[in-house]
């Protein structure tokens, strides 16, 4: 079976835009202000996107690693990067940044004679 794989890398603020996106999209309420602080867990992908506004405290809004996996892929389809349907997607930490590591497997063609590697 043929294998390729993929990696597409977000900057901290095409993630920021993602997920207000997302969270626009979805009915989700966010706290006035403006995006202050992301945090984001190496380990779950949970992500904290503090919301700042002038003379308040901060407030973070949570996203689930899913809602980051949806936010992405929405992103990616609004600015054209190529994310085949059927690939399998995977959110990483690659290099320091947030990725997705995208695997595209395409069905073995039978050969028609032994092959003998030497």
């Amino acid at each position: 079976m043929t294998s390729e794989y993929r990696i597409v890398f977000f900057e901290d603020r095409e993630i920021v835009t993602a997920l207000i996106d997302h969270a626009r999209t979805q009915g989700t309420k966010l706290p006035p202000g403006q995006a202050s602080k992301l945090s984001i867990d190496r380990e779950t992908f949970t992500v904290n996107l503090w919301f700042r506004k002038k003379g308040s405290e901060p407030v973070p809004v949570e996203f689930h690693s899913a809602a980051l996996a949806q936010a992405l892929i929405r992103h990616c389809k609004k600015s054209k990067i190529p994310l085949p349907v059927n690939a399998n997607k995977e959110l990483k930490f690659v290099d320091a940044r947030i990725a997705f590591v995208v695997e595209l497997s395409r069905p073995s063609s039978e050969s028609l004679i032994p092959i003998e590697y030497v």
